[in-house]
């Protein structure tokens, strides 16, 4: 019972906290995503009930709404692979999530170059030679590791008009371009994972999530959720109390 007590003080304390019940609270909290020299801003909806005597457990729903928005402008003409004699440009992104699924599609520009060595570890781009217009369609899914999320892409399909199809067949590229554009963005996620974080005044709580996934907020929205717990012991009441009376948030020790 004193551990829903503290829970319904942090609710009361702590703005942006609501307590519909006296079994569950929900937080609130805005956040940023750093990608680069980019954030990107989502809104983490966590609901916290009792489980056990010691132990709370978690949902959170991260949403991404407002990501998903941005990340095709941030995209959008930029080159996913560069290299001597190919280069890739991703354009027109949709992102879209489906029930627990991520789709994505887009347009990809191609665009072939001569590749000349100048030295035993140099190459210099030549003239273009052609230049192709594809259509990319892939799903997406999210591995949870070490409390946070990371997006994977499961699959991706590249689709060349029809005139183009047989050179481009016999030549290989499409398999080329779509191996390294599979690595090139699985690089991007890995190098930005979701690891939601708390505000001060309750990063005590420290929950561990076991489960998450995608999952479709209204229509088409980009969510993710992450069930686990949280162990309440002794020294995490103590944390959380000493960090309510440093914020003043309640009358400090008499």
């Amino acid at each position: 019972m004193r551990h829903w007590f503290m829970i319904l003080v942090l609710a009361a304390a702590v703005p942006g906290v609501r307590a519909p019940s006296a079994q569950q609270v929900n937080f609130l909290i805005d956040a940023t995503l750093p990608v680069r020299e980019t954030k990107l801003p989502y809104t983490l909806d966590m609901k916290i009930t009792a489980a056990a005597p010691t132990r709370i457990g978690v949902n959170a729903l991260l949403d991404l709404r407002e990501i998903q928005k941005t990340v095709p402008e941030q995209l959008a003409d930029n080159a996913i692979i560069d290299n001597c004699g190919l280069q890739a440009r991703l354009d027109d992104l949709s992102l879209k999530a489906q029930d627990d699924a991520i789709d994505l599609n887009g347009d990809v520009t191609i665009t072939i170059f001569e590749c000349s060595r100048t030295s035993e570890r140099d190459f210099q781009r030549g003239e273009q030679k052609r230049a192709i217009l594809a259509n990319m369609s892939t799903a997406a899914t999210v591995e949870l590791r070490d409390n946070c999320a990371y997006f994977k892409l499961i699959d991706l399909t590249l689709t060349a008009p029809e005139e183009q199809r047989e050179q481009l067949l016999k030549d290989d590229t499409l398999d080329s371009v779509k191996e390294l554009m599979l690595a090139a963005v699985d690089l991007v996620l890995n190098e930005t994972p979701l690891c939601p974080e708390l505000p001060a005044e309750l990063a005590s709580l420290d929950p561990v999530y076991d489960n998450g996934g995608p999952k479709e907020i209204g229509e088409g929205g980009l969510g993710v959720f992450l069930d686990g717990s949280v162990d309440f012991s002794p020294s995490t009441i103590l944390d959380i109390l000493t960090a309510l009376q440093q914020n003043e948030l309640i009358p400090g020790p008499p």
